[in-house]
């Protein structure tokens, strides 16, 4: 039961960055144009994998070891989710993506960084 609450908390704090990060895009879209949120996107994409990170200690607290990787993996698999939505949702308004494979390796490495950043800051403030 403990691995499966474990599991739980991780891909919710997962589905959370997620979501967070496709509801600032769509915000942005509003009052922006496409190109102006192409060169905004790293920066969505490292806050909100950074409190992806933080939120998945808080929620799992002292019930994993290796608490900092699976925060980075948390990260990445938030990049993941955030890029096949964004592009499925280009795709079916304007015809063409968002998101290219360079971008993605781009967004996939700071969403690894930022997230194992966030876990370390929530880490050292409860003292983990």
């Amino acid at each position: 039961m403990k691995c499966y609450d474990h599991m739980v908390n991780f891909f919710s704090a997962t589905l959370i960055g997620i979501f967070g990060s496709v509801l600032l895009v769509m915000f942005f879209i509003s009052v922006m144009s496409v190109r102006t949120i192409e060169k905004l996107l790293p920066f969505i994409i490292g806050f909100n994998a950074a409190l992806t990170g933080y939120n998945l200690i808080i929620r799992i607290k002292d019930g994993l070891k290796y608490k900092r990787i699976l925060s980075a993996v948390s990260g990445i698999l938030m990049v993941v989710g955030v890029v096949l939505m964004l592009n499925i949702a280009f795709y079916y308004y304007t015809g063409g993506y968002i998101v290219y494979m360079t971008d993605f390796l781009l967004l996939a490495f700071l969403g690894g960084v930022f997230s194992f950043l966030g876990a370390i800051l929530a880490i050292r403030y409860f003292k983990l």
